[in-house]
């Protein structure tokens, strides 16, 4: 998070403008203007209170997505645009056969086979590009950590921005034969 908006900066704000208000109340002589001060702190209070509430519920909510992703029984990876992997959950480190601190950073197409990287690569440039709105399904084989190769079924979907392009890509990840059954 950007530490321009972080909930300390949020709250420095608030009590130096608190602060400023107390100074102008106590140098103030202007009986009304005390008690439109008085009446402005106690709603700065209350907006804060107010504040503090919907930021608990928000990193409640975000705890609660984040625990969902993570433990999700499919394999999630959400990349940037440019196809690095920026989230990988448990199945997807598990079908990977890899640590996480060896998957997050790394380009996707890392792990596709050679043969296969450049047909992956056009199935999925649309996307990359913000050019297509619906989900893509590709085949690829997977290179694992272990050596192993294993084909698999990538269903991917564009993550909009509110206002133009895409934030990155959504990857659900399955073995083939998943398909088949």
């Amino acid at each position: 998070m950007n530490s321009g908006h972080s909930p300390e900066w949020l709250l420095t704000t608030v009590t130096a403008v608190r602060e400023l208000m107390i100074k102008r109340l106590e140098a103030s002589l202007d009986v009304e203007a005390k008690r439109e001060m008085e009446m402005a702190l106690e709603e700065l209070d209350v907006m804060w209170e107010e504040l503090q509430g919907q930021a608990t519920l928000l990193m409640r909510e975000n705890h609660r997505y984040a625990e969902f992703f993570q433990y999700a029984p499919d394999a999630y990876l959400i990349t940037d645009v440019a196809g690095s992997i920026r989230e990988a959950n448990e199945a997807a480190l598990e079908l990977l056969k890899a640590a996480r601190e060896d998957v997050v950073a790394r380009p996707l197409s890392h792990y596709i086979l050679p043969d296969d990287r450049v047909a992956f690569l056009t199935a999925t440039v649309g996307l990359m590009l913000g050019a297509a709105a619906k989900p893509t399904s590709v085949r690829a084989r997977l290179r694992l950590r272990s050596s192993e190769v294993l084909e698999a079924e990538f269903s991917v979907r564009a993550i909009p921005l509110k206002k133009s392009g895409i934030g990155g890509l959504c990857w659900l990840v399955r073995p083939a034969a998943d398909r088949d059954a």
